[in-house]
């Protein structure tokens, strides 16, 4: 800047709208002149990067071809190792070829030949399309009397033909273990035409796969790819054939401005891809076509709404500065005078201005700073007041919590070890720290009335199952001792009923006799004695029978009595268990000191209200 202020006269240093007006002047021709160079830069980086798309295309299209053709190639190659054609002419070789065809080729193989060599002519004898024995090389496929194997497992490509099916490539290769018979695939061109992307990529653009006599091979924009009446006809055009051919340090190029009306009836642009085609008869080229008014339209337009757009701004911002400079520097003066003014300390000056734009909300950026300055030197003392009193009051209540922390922590301690009788004391100095107090209090007074009542809980069912099992053994001795009672009763029911039936058969014997002895003597009359026997001899049969019942009887209840004294057991065990639980939770609840035993209430069954609660009208 020194070397600029020994430059440039005093007069113009002195004066801002001059040196504006310079500098508009200087900017306007630097502007221009950038404008001019990027608006070039940028028409030709866009010619460079759409020239780029199309090389890109040209690869991608003969990336599309080698690989459609590669595949064709494999397929080829596979079947024809297969044993199946070494083997006799015959109708199982027909029908192998046709299954063949049909299950594992892709649909865009329109015929399949096995040809048999004999001498300097070629036959079919097994075909998908031809009758067997048909003499090929003087038809369709006489390019194969050209072909020559340098290995048994070369492929050969031919260029396309037409067959009766539409243009066709034929692809052959040796079949295994033989000497004079080869597998040929006719691939029809139509589905590969079908994926070409030329038309895609402009609007009037095509794309065309040529051979290196350029007659067209393949052609995207046929009407009808089966027919491709395109095909096989001549390209009007060998410069970017033969430019195709010779490239060696890039995979592509483009040819931006060609005028050929037998390709195209306007001016276009061409790019161009040798295809690489292992075993092909010819050499083949991609050339993807497209018109130089769809291609790089927008590089004209970009080019000429650029230098428009430069001379646009130079012109608008020399006069807009002009106009502008001067009022802009006087205001701009004024309000450096009174910025010297704040600057010396003077907060009360005037600064006003009536303009609305930029330089107006300068002057009023000045004002409102200088009065956010004032307010920020009486806000400042006022919050470093606050500050000193908001510090002594945060290091107290610090202190506080701090000290508050310690007494809860001591607390919880001595709860944790047991003591359920400590309790925290609200102080009201802090909110959070005192509605802590209160609930762990809360929460402490709930557990010291559970750990009571779990105390007298297990203290009671600790006593009762002691009652229980003694009075379970108490009935189950008594329900022994009836057992055996009645058992003892059992039998000397039997005893006596025998005795009873020995004595009835006796009665019964001495009835006989008697009754014999009258009929010996008829003087004698036995009568009303025989009589009193019988009816005693009755009377002892039935008590002999209501013997038989009460020894049946006996035996129930004995049964029942032993039933009783197994469930009394099983009963006694199960008091005895609960009884030896109770007294590991009374001994585990003794390490907790609480004020006093809480009653353990649970209901157990309907109106009671407790354990051992006496039922309605009865007794404890």
């Amino acid at each position: 800047m020194s070397i600029v202020r020994t430059v440039v006269p005093n007069f113009i240093r002195k004066r801002f709208a001059l040196k504006f007006l310079i500098v508009l002047l200087l900017m306007g021709v630097a502007i221009g002149a950038v404008g001019a160079v990027a608006t070039d830069q940028i028409s030709e980086q866009t010619q460079d990067r759409i020239e780029g798309e199309y090389r890109g295309l040209a690869v991608q299209e003969s990336n599309l071809i080698s690989q459609w053709a590669e595949s064709n190639r494999l397929s080829t190659r596979l079947t024809s190792t297969s044993s199946e054609w070494a083997g006799e002419a015959n109708s199982e070789m027909q029908q192998a070829l046709r299954e063949r065809a049909n299950e594992d080729l892709s649909s865009d193989v329109r015929a399949v030949h096995v040809i048999e060599q004999r001498g300097d002519a070629y036959y079919a004898i097994a075909s998908t399309r031809l009758p067997s024995g048909t003499q090929i090389d003087g038809g369709e496929q006489d390019w194969i009397a050209d072909v020559s194997f340098g290995d048994p497992s070369d492929v050969r490509v031919s260029n396309v033909y037409r067959t009766s099916g539409g243009p066709s490539v034929g692809f052959v290769s040796p079949v295994s273990n033989t000497e004079n018979r080869y597998l040929m695939l006719e691939v029809a061109t139509g589905g590969i035409a079908s994926e070409l992307q030329g038309a895609e990529r402009a609007e009037g653009g095509f794309t065309m796969v040529v051979n290196a006599s350029g007659v067209i091979q393949i052609d995207e924009k046929a009407t009808n790819p089966e027919l491709d009446s395109e095909a096989l006809q001549a390209y009007g055009d060998q410069t970017p054939i033969d430019r195709a051919l010779s490239l060696s340090d890039q995979p592509s190029a483009v040819i931006s401005e060609r005028s050929n009306s037998q390709v195209m009836d306007e001016e276009y642009a061409v790019g161009f891809a040798p295809v690489l085609v292992s075993g092909a008869q010819d050499s083949w080229t991609v050339l993807v076509h497209a018109p130089t008014s769809v291609l790089f339209g927008f590089v004209q337009t970009v080019s000429q709404f650029g230098m428009l757009a430069t001379g646009g701004a130079v012109l608008v911002m020399l006069v807009i500065g002009a106009v502008l400079g001067y009022n802009t520097s006087s205001s701009i003066e004024r309000l450096t005078a009174k910025a010297e003014e704040m600057e010396e300390g003077n907060l009360d000056v005037d600064i006003e201005s009536g303009r609305i734009d930029s330089i107006g909300r300068l002057y009023d950026g000045f004002g409102e700073m200088r009065d956010a300055l004032r307010e920020q030197i009486d806000e400042a003392e006022r919050a470093r007041k606050e500050a000193e009193v908001s510090r002594a009051e945060a290091m107290e209540m610090n202190t506080y919590l701090q000290d508050t922390a310690e007494q809860y922590s001591e607390i919880m301690q001595a709860c944790a070890r047991g003591d359920l009788t400590r309790r925290m004391e609200p102080e009201g100095e802090n909110e959070a720290m005192d509605q802590i107090a209160e609930e762990f209090n809360e929460m402490l007074t709930e557990l010291e009335m559970t750990t009571g009542q779990l105390k007298t809980f297990a203290v009671e069912v600790e006593e009762s199952g002691r009652s229980v099992q003694q009075s379970a053994e108490t009935v189950r001795d008594a329900s022994e001792q009836v057992a055996d009672s009645i058992q003892k009763i059992s039998d000397d029911s039997y005893n006596q009923k025998e005795r009873l039936q020995r004595i009835s058969e006796e009665m019964d014997g001495v009835a006989d006799q008697l009754e014999a002895f009258a009929d010996r003597h008829p003087d004698v009359d036995f009568g009303d004695a025989l009589d009193s026997i019988e009816e005693v001899a009755s009377m002892i049969d039935e008590a002999a029978e209501l013997g038989e019942e009460t020894m049946a009887e006996s035996e129930n209840v004995a049964g029942a009595a032993e039933e009783q004294a197994a469930e009394l057991n099983e009963v006694s065990s199960q008091a005895e268990e609960l009884t030896r639980y109770a007294e590991y939770l009374g001994d585990g609840l003794s390490n907790f000191e609480t004020e006093e035993e809480h009653e353990f209430v649970f209901q157990t069954g309907a109106g009671s209200t407790g354990p051992g609660a006496p039922g309605p009208g009865g007794d404890e």
